[in-house]
């Protein structure tokens, strides 16, 4: 799950239709690819056709997910049990109804936990490297929002990563990490943050998107964060040092803005295998794996990161729409494998 969920993303002047099927059905027409609304008005379905053969999908959901595959990765706890059965490494966690003694020897085992709703998507509800009791009392008052049933697991240090896999192969991989602004010498750090949020819009043939939430320079946990690294908003920054803008500790993940980049020549091997291995433990074929550790590009071990959530509907914006990095079509490589084997026919 990356931090903030990027819940602000759109497409600017297609706001009619939802981001996942303009992106389909704009590649499709360039494929030659029919595509249209199996009812029109509603974005729930498309119906594509090529060389006379049809089929339905459900915007990055395919046609082959099986139903069991998609209430496995709504449900993080019947997800997890069977990604750890098959040996894969997810951090140790535990699902309570609300706060109390089992929460409280859980945190104390681990140091530092995530809270999050059991059942919830995205960030809602989602807070980070909890530390004390009574952050904790406050994450679950939080997490229960949304759900009646909060997972806790042990927080891992390091960078999150999300990684997508298509027909059992890795299409792209992005990673997130919390805005930040490098100095040049004679900006001031309001300056720096205003020019960030200037280059939050990313642009391709098909639109605009939102790259991230504007970042408020007035708002008291930037403020809160800048101090503890001895800065404040007007204070010049050195050329080439780098000044974070979010601290995790604590943090509801829908607060922070973060930064993402195209990792996809990064992953190593060994994790590449771990992200196929994960959508074929729970059936999905086109799947979405949240990663944390501190290098994509080392072997994930049970000690060194993990796991952190398997998604059945991802979002191809972010590889496409790249902030940093190449942009990944993987929208062709979603429709490819929708009709490999028609088009391979037409090969022969």
């Amino acid at each position: 799950m990356a931090l903030s969920g990027m819940g602000g993303i759109a497409l600017r002047g297609a706001q009619s239709q939802n981001l996942q099927n303009r992106l389909i059905m704009s590649k499709a027409e360039e494929m030659g690819i029919g595509c249209r609304q199996l009812v029109a008005g509603c974005e729930d379905f498309l119906e594509l056709t090529c060389q006379g053969r049809s089929i339905v999908i459900n915007k990055t959901r395919s046609h082959r997910l099986p139903l069991i595959a998609g209430l496995l990765a709504k449900n993080k706890e019947a997800a997890n049990h069977l990604l750890q059965r098959r040996g894969l490494p997810v951090p140790p966690f535990i699902v309570v109804p609300e706060m109390g003694e089992k929460a409280a020897r859980f945190l104390e085992a681990c140091a530092s936990v995530v809270v999050k709703p059991l059942d919830a998507s995205g960030s809602a509800g989602v807070t980070l490297d909890v530390r004390t009791r009574d952050q904790l009392v406050e994450a679950i008052r939080r997490a229960g929002r949304y759900s009646g049933s909060i997972l806790i697991q042990r927080f891992v240090p390091g960078a999150d990563y999300r990684v997508l896999v298509i027909g059992g192969k890795v299409a792209a991989v992005t990673g997130y990490r919390p805005a930040y602004v490098i100095g040049d010498g004679s900006s001031s750090v309001r300056e720096l943050i205003r020019r960030l949020n200037e280059t939050r819009i990313r642009r391709r043939g098909i639109g605009e998107m939102e790259a991230f939430a504007e970042i408020k320079a007035d708002s008291p946990r930037l403020k809160a964060v800048l101090d503890k690294q001895g800065a404040a908003l007007d204070d010049l920054i050195p050329a080439g040092a780098r000044l974070e803008l979010f601290d995790l500790h604590n943090a509801p993940a829908g607060e922070i803005s973060e930064i993402y980049a195209d990792r996809t020549d990064s992953i190593c091997p060994a994790n590449a295998e771990m992200a196929i291995e994960a959508a074929r433990t729970l059936q999905i074929d086109v799947a979405g794996i949240d990663m944390r550790c501190p290098d994509i590009g080392r072997p994930i071990t049970k000690t060194s990161g993990g796991i952190l959530e398997v998604n059945a509907l991802p979002d191809f914006a972010y590889h496409v729409f790249s902030y940093e990095g190449a942009s990944r079509d993987v929208t062709r490589m979603y429709l490819e494998y929708l009709f490999e084997t028609t088009l391979s026919a037409s090969h022969n």
